[in-house]
């Protein structure tokens, strides 16, 4: 059984046709890499001192998106702070992927394959 549903594999293979392919192409042509290929020689160290010693309750809890719009507004604000204009632009077709690939379970007897059985 997979995972997604037939439309959500076609939206992610589109998406990665339509816009990851190229985008990763135009980056190598101008001699630039979508992410770090090896350590930073500029880092003296990746040791980073954290704010606070012990985590918190608040911690714990991690933000939701509630709708594909509010996951669109998150992950254009996200890739708008990395730098990441391009990406940022395609954030809506990013969350219209996500939501053709979310599926529900078709309602049979099977056992959905995201719950982890023990016999």
């Amino acid at each position: 059984m997979s995972s997604t549903s037939p439309r959500g594999e076609a939206a992610a293979a589109a998406l990665y046709d339509d816009v990851l392919a190229p985008l990763s192409a135009r980056l190598r042509a101008a001699g630039r890499s979508p992410f770090p290929l090896g350590p930073d020689p500029a880092a003296a160290s990746y040791y980073v001192t954290r704010p606070q010693r012990a985590m918190r309750p608040a911690d714990f809890d991690a933000p939701a998106c509630r709708t594909p719009e509010d996951f669109a507004r998150a992950l254009a604000a996200h890739w708008t702070a990395l730098g990441r204009d391009e990406l940022a632009a395609e954030a809506p077709r990013f969350a219209a992927a996500a939501r053709e690939a979310y599926a529900l379970g078709e309602g049979d007897a099977e056992v959905s394959p995201f719950v982890y059985v023990m016999f």
